[in-house]
């Protein structure tokens, strides 16, 4: 089992084009804060600037790594030192080893401190707050009190450790054997 209280500092910071929405949501359940750049909500843009730009001038001020299939914008982001990768493949398991072989030392396990839906720091549900989970209609309400559940602080989106955390730990036990 990770440690799911490591500091945040230890997770990699990234921004992705409108061309990466799965591999954002796999960073984002490995425990990466990860900025896609449709939930970006225009980016701020001025009015002549286009969503490269934007996307480049949030990666350089934000520090994040800018992930993208787009070679024109990844050109762009290294004329400004941006740390960038230009994912070639479009299978997230190979987009996932992509950034290994790039030197991008990914968590390869899947943890419970970012939103998959949103980004947002998810906190574990305390006893006493089981009124929250009874709330939304997918949450599995007889495993209330026997598994551990976590919110979203931003969303409100609920998760649990289910079959599809198993089936995540599959597929990333499958690329690990690959390395």
């Amino acid at each position: 089992m990770v440690n799911i209280e490591k500091e945040e500092e230890e997770y990699l910071r990234f921004v992705t084009d409108r061309m990466l929405g799965k591999l954002s949501t796999w960073l984002r359940i490995l425990g990466h804060d990860t900025v896609y750049a449709a939930d970006l909500k225009t980016i701020d843009l001025a009015e002549d600037e286009d969503e490269d730009k934007a996307i480049v001038s949030f990666a350089e001020q934000k520090a994040r790594i800018l992930l993208t299939r787009d070679k024109n914008l990844a050109l762009s982001a290294r004329k400004k030192g941006i740390q960038c990768v230009q994912i070639k493949t479009d299978e997230v398991m190979e987009q996932l080893n992509e950034l290994l072989c790039h030197h991008i030392n990914i968590n390869l396990e899947p943890v419970p401190v970012r939103c998959s839906e949103c980004n947002g720091k998810i906190r574990k549900v305390e006893e006493g707050e089981e009124d929250i989970l009874k709330e939304k209609s997918y949450v599995p309400t007889s495993m209330i009190g026997k598994w551990h559940f976590w919110v979203c602080e931003h969303c409100g989106r609920i998760y649990w450790e289910g079959s599809h955390w198993r089936n995540m730990r599959e597929k990333l036990d499958q690329l690990k054997e690959v390395l």
